[in-house]
């Protein structure tokens, strides 16, 4: 248990820090980040987390409903359903909230506050989602495929998070915000992670029967965000190519890790 909790938490720490690298970049860019390398990033993390869906989260909740007698393709179905049903609650809800300028302390205008709010918002299932894969390689140490996967996970969510730090901090230092604060606040939209990430994992640990759903859980939530954001944003400006080929490699790469090296 103490196992799973602590990897989870180091994982999650490791997504964190590059969340808070690339809200450094805040410190020495006047402009985004450039298309092609943000395109590339993009694809690339939504390659690694669509294969980690797969083979770190969804197989494994199939294989462990199974085993406990529990109706697999009902528990995956449902629990990835749920994942769904969630983000599109929570996008509805971050739509609404837009409408009125002022978010929290921050008077931001209410395309940075969308973004800042939704980032941070999405960063709650990614959390889990590592946390969760991080608990199931520590409940099973003798099935390296698991860890390796877990560890694959973590990368793909660090890789999508460097240009989300960015993306938060430049903008609030064009708002006039100070580039410390701007790099506090870009940071800390990432804060999520290792708290849920923790959360998943320890109730992973008291509630093994609900294992198979929370996995299932978690990757709904996780192909969501690829499919609605990462992917559309890897192609925007006319990169199709250079975001599909991060995707292609992305994908391939953690096909590599969990299958050639499990």
């Amino acid at each position: 248990m103490w196992l799973g909790i602590l990897w989870a938490f180091l994982g999650t720490c490791f997504t964190f820090s590059v969340t808070s690298l690339g809200s450094f970049n805040v410190f020495f860019l006047k402009n985004k980040l450039n298309s092609n390398t943000q395109s590339v990033f993009l694809g690339f993390a939504g390659g690694v987390m669509i294969a980690a869906s797969m083979w770190s989260l969804l197989l494994p909740a199939i294989d462990r409903a199974e085993e406990k007698g529990q109706i697999s393709w009902l528990v995956a179905t449902s629990g990835f359903l749920l994942g769904v049903v969630l983000l599109l609650t929570l996008d509805a809800l971050i739509k609404n909230k837009t409408r009125n300028r002022k978010f929290g302390v921050l008077d931001l205008q209410s395309s940075t506050g969308m973004l800042l709010l939704a980032i941070t918002i999405h960063n709650i299932p990614e959390g889990m989602a590592v946390g969760l894969a991080f608990a199931m390689a520590a409940e099973r140490l003798y099935d390296t495929n698991l860890l390796t996967g877990a560890i694959a996970l973590a990368i793909g969510i660090g890789i999508q998070n460097y240009p989300e730090g960015t993306a938060v901090a430049l903008p609030l230092y064009k708002e006039g915000m100070s580039r410390k604060k701007a790099f506090l606040i870009g940071s800390m939209s990432a804060i999520v992670e290792p708290v849920f990430g923790v959360l998943a994992a320890v109730m992973a640990s008291f509630i093994s029967q609900f294992m198979p759903l929370l996995l299932s859980f978690a990757a709904g939530t996780m192909i969501y965000v690829v499919i609605e954001e990462l992917v559309p944003e890897a192609h925007a400006g006319g990169k199709e190519k250079i975001g599909t080929i991060g995707f292609i490699l992305g994908f391939v790469i953690m096909m590599i890790l969990d299958i050639a090296l499990g």
